[in-house]
């Protein structure tokens, strides 16, 4: 039987060698026989025998191949020492053999350093003979990342056998990363050497190592179209750096080769430079970049100082911050450099109207950024220039550029934890009484500063100083310049939340609501104040009980103020403060607003008041929501009318799926009424939206299709019997709002509702209420029929729909096919691009066609729609030219307005088309440019313009880069 069993395993080996998926298959049933002890590993290798010494090159790397692929699939901890041991000492003699060989040894290698049993000695054996026998340059990109798997596996788990290795291995190394070239294996040797640098003292070959990586800064790497998706020449410089500054002993190596870089032309070397050092700094250490600053600085210098392309600037003050940090373990060194950058600077902060002055603010900034000391010593030269020229100035606008200046020093202050005064030689200052008489000007853009300067130094104010703040602060509101209003409400927040009880009591009495004879403009501002700081949890529950109260009032302005003002605190968020929790438990507000008398109210107030109830109804728990449910949904529905409907959706809407509402069969016929017959085209509106969520909501079972053919019949009976077109109207948003319901859900009935909705689109007399509806059942600001209100929302739904409209393509006839292309393209507006891209091929076609049509809505919803694609620069654009540009130069004199904006931005778009492509239409695009360019509009003659210069320069010298 064992001799029968072997010559079955000898016959599968020598045919899985033939198929690479063969041979896997075979390894992994042959590596779980080994585990389940079915078979011996010394078998099967007796077995490969005549395999692995086989007189042909190849049935030996077959043989070794099968091996390496049956260990891979054993598990790590499987097989013992002595196994292992034996093991090894065949790749060890393997690794001798000829090239062809070597990948399927290293495959071998790789999964045997990876168990947990591996003996101590191995690793240093096959790494030795590695490097003797296997030249890795000379090896294929996979080959090579097997030896660098093979590295970063042994420095993970086996440190102190490499360690025994000695110079050895740190040689071995070098020797086989040296020249690799491909981008993928690049980047896991950055990974990985960072780490070997660290564990392993180079010694003598420090620099030679330094080399070996230095030779790719900066990186000038452009991936290949297979590598597009997996490595970019960002990956790898962000990967090389660590690489550069893994070791101290690098920094001689290193700075000298930044500056030299700093000082090239290439702008991606200047800024990789400049990552590095700042990455950097803190490795090398104040000692030993001390020999270098005096290159480095005027170096950098000359890319902050004016600073005119902004990435290297701010990449420069960044380094700054960080150079300075690190120097500060050193202080003298600190001081000598920070003063060398003072002295440099100075004479630009003497004049606030020199043209460097905010280079050099924004250079010391950066100083003073790095900690408390490097702070102090910039503030004590840069203040008294600042409060010097602040006293003798009297330009308004140098006061705000000083203010400024000294905002954002103060900031700097505030999160080191001190104050300017704090510092010996500048404790003369007094910023705070110059910042409250300054809010004594007239000049807004100067109070706007200075009330922004007070807030920062909350900390620092005196309660003389706060209570003169206090005063001004509502003297702006009840002024109620909207410059400063926000300003204003930020300064009150800020100093609320240190001194609550402070601003409670000067908000209440200063900023009062509760006077009737306050002017309604000024009762406003102070309504906006209060609930600004009414988010604070000290303060609002002082606050909020009274703009409740203003709210339920029978004045009408400051009523709608009052819930303008709740409506906006109940849609933001807040950690520290359930601002929907405490109007609904404390100020019992769901039921003020569903009790209050909506007759006669106007749709502005009762939009408020459901948007109210809906965003407090949102965040309560089921429990909260039933209870609500309850008490008031059966008043409401009872007599349901076009004002509480408005209501009723605000509560029902955000509710949650489980919550229960009772004769639900019987609201839905009461909305339906409504959404068919009603006057008010807000409350048809609403009563649609309303079904929509309900419908959505409802678990789908007899009563669910009950109701869906009650909906479905009225609507019919309507499109097919009445002629009154008011109604139809109101049945085809019903209908929308329904097939959005049912689609949204995935909803097994959706796909008849979705394919009757679409054939609507042939109905001459509706087909185009219909097409904008498809607006509605794609549209991604719609806020009804969402997650956030616990709706049952799929994936792809858009999708969906937009598949199932271009499917119909050609069931739509001369008559109905307006409608169908309007449809389309609010769907193309809201679908995602990745979608769009898919399906070019027949879209094209259509847009073409759209654009021929008369109806201008049509042909701006298709321009629309075109440029968002040109943008793309997919091929199609470039086959179908000859279409699109002489049918966007006719519309460029088209009557509307919108259409000639729309066809001139397309135009603009095409001209970054490759030049051999657009090149035959320029004589033409520019001729009728012409006349574009004098349209009466002005906004149409600006794009003219635009195009027309860009037009001008296809094909010309120094033409900018094209897509």
């Amino acid at each position: 039987m064992e001799v029968s069993a072997s010559s079955s395993l000898t016959e599968k080996l020598s045919a899985s060698l033939k198929n690479d998926n063969d041979l896997i298959k075979e390894c992994q049933d042959i590596a779980s026989d080994i585990e389940y002890g079915k078979l011996k590993l010394v078998i099967f290798v007796e077995e490969l025998a005549p395999f692995l010494t086989d007189k042909n090159v190849t049935s030996r790397a077959q043989g070794t191949l099968a091996l390496s692929t049956t260990l891979k699939h054993l598990s790590k901890d499987f097989l013992n020492e002595n196994e292992l041991n034996f093991i090894t000492n065949f790749y060890c003699d393997r690794m001798k053999d000829q090239h062809e060989v070597i990948p399927s040894v290293l495959q071998g290698v790789l999964t045997i350093v990876q168990m947990s049993r591996l003996p101590q000695d191995s690793p240093a054996r096959l790494l030795n003979l590695m490097f003797q026998h296997v030249h890795c340059q000379s090896q294929l990109q996979p080959i090579r990342k097997l030896i660098y798997l093979i590295f970063q596996t042994l420095l993970q788990n086996r440190k102190d056998a490499l360690r025994s290795m000695g110079p050895d291995f740190i040689y071995g190394v070098i020797s086989s990363i040296d020249g690799e070239r491909d981008p993928r294996n690049l980047m896991l040797l950055f990974d990985m050497l960072p780490n070997f640098i660290q564990e392993f003292p180079l010694g003598h070959l420090t620099e030679e190592m330094f080399e070996v990586i230095a030779c790719y800064f900066p990186v000038d790497f452009n991936s290949s179209a297979s590598e597009a998706q997996t490595v970019t020449r960002d990956d790898l410089a962000y990967a090389l750096a660590p690489c550069l500054y893994a070791s101290p002993e690098f920094a001689e190596f290193c700075i000298p080769l930044i500056i030299e870089r700093l000082d090239s032309s290439l702008r991606l070397a200047k800024l990789d430079s400049l990552y590095l050092l700042r990455k950097g700094a803190s490795t090398y250490g104040a000692s030993r970049l001390q020999p270098h600053l005096a290159e480095l600085w005027p170096i950098i210098r000359k890319e902050v100082f004016p600073g005119g392309d902004i990435e290297m600037r701010n990449a420069g003050l960044e380094t700054i911050t960080e150079l300075v940090k690190v120097l500060s373990t050193d202080d003298v060194i600190r001081d000598s450099f920070i003063e060398k950058v003072i002295t440099d600077t100075k004479s630009s902060l003497c004049d606030v109207q020199l043209s460097l002055y905010w280079p050099a603010e924004k250079l010391l900034e950066a100083v003073a950024k790095a900690n408390k000391l490097a702070c102090a010593q910039v503030l004590k030269t840069f203040i008294p220039l600042c409060l010097g020229q602040y006293s003798t100035k009297t330009s308004y606008s140098d006061r705000v550029t000083l203010t400024e200046s000294l905002n954002s020093l103060m900031a700097i202050c505030e999160e080191q934890r001190f104050v300017i005064n704090s510092v010996p030689e500048l404790a003369w200052t007094d910023i705070p009484t110059l910042y409250l008489n300054a809010l004594n000007t007239d000049n807004i853009e100067l109070k706007l500063k200075t009330f922004s300067g007070l807030a920062i130094l909350k900390s620092s104010l005196s309660d003389v100083a706060r209570k003169l703040l206090y005063e001004k602060i509502c003297m702006a509101v009840d002024d109620g310049n909207n410059q400063l209003k926000n300003t204003c409400h930020i300064c009150l927040s800020t100093f609320a939340k240190i001194y609550p009880n402070e601003i409670l009591g000067t908000v209440m009495n200063q900023l009062a609501i509760n006077d009737s004879n306050t002017d309604n403009t000024v009762f406003t501002h102070r309504l906006q104040a209060l609930c600004a700081v009414a988010k604070i949890p000290e303060l609002g529950p002082q606050i909020l009980p009274n703009v409740v109260v203003v709210a339920m009032s029978n004045r009408l302005e400051k009523s709608i103020a009052a819930l303008c003002c709740l409506r906006k605190l109940v849609a933001g968020r807040s950690d520290t403060f359930s601002i929907q929790h405490f109007l609904y438990k404390n100020c019992n507000i769901v039921e003020l607003l569903v009790s209050a008398d909506t007759s006669g109210c106007s749709t502005q107030k009762l939009n408020l008041i459901a948007s109210i109830c809906r965003s407090i109804v949102r965040k309560l728990d089921v429990k909260d929501q039933q209870q609500i449910v309850n008490k008031y949904v059966s008043i409401l529905s009872e007599k349901l009318s076009e004002s509480n409907v408005i209501v009723l959706e605000g509560l029902l809407t955000p509710l949650q799926r489980n919550v229960d509402i009772a004769n639900k069969v019987n609201l839905l016929k009461s909305l339906l009424h409504l959404a068919i017959n009603s006057v008010s085209s807000s409350s048809k509106e609403v009563s649609s939206k309303l079904i929509s969520v309900l419908i959505n909501k409802q678990t789908e079972d007899k009563n669910f299709l009950i109701v869906l053919n009650m909906l479905r019949d009225r609507i019919k009976n309507i499109l097919e019997h009445d002629s009154n077109t008011e109604l139809k109207e109101s049945a085809i948003l019903l209908n929308t709002w329904l097939t959005k319901a049912l689609v949204v859900r995935g909803s097994q009935n959706s796909q008849e509702y979705l394919d009757f909705h679409i054939n609507l689109l042939k109905d001459m007399e509706m087909g185009h209420n219909v097409a904008n509806g498809f607006k509605t059942l794609s549209d991604r600001f719609e806020d009804t029929v969402t997650e956030e209100n616990f709706c049952n929302v799929k994936l792809f739904y858009k999708q969906r729909i937009f598949q199932n409209v271009i499917q119909k393509n050609n069931d739509f006839d001369a008559q109905s096919r307006e409608n169908y292309l309007m449809a389309l393209t609010h769907l193309i507006e809201e679908v995602p691009m990745e979608l769009l891209l898919m399906h070019l091929e027949p879209l094209i076609p259509l847009l073409i066609e759209s654009m021929a049509l008369d109806s201008s809505e049509l042909i701006l919803s298709t321009l629309v729609t075109l440029k968002v694609l040109l943008d793309t620069g997919h091929k199609i654009f470039h086959e179908q030219a000859q279409h699109f540009i002489p049918k966007l130069l006719s519309l460029t004199t088209c009557r509307e307005m919108k259409v000639r904006t729309a066809a001139l931005e397309c135009l603009l778009h095409y001209a970054n088309y490759p030049t051999v492509l657009i090149l035959p239409f320029k004589t033409d695009v520019l001729e009728r440019l012409a006349v574009a360019i004098d349209d009466r509009k002005r906004l149409v003659r600006s794009i003219a313009v635009k195009a027309r210069t860009r037009w001008y320069l296809v094909g010309a010298p120094g033409e900018p880069k094209q897509s």
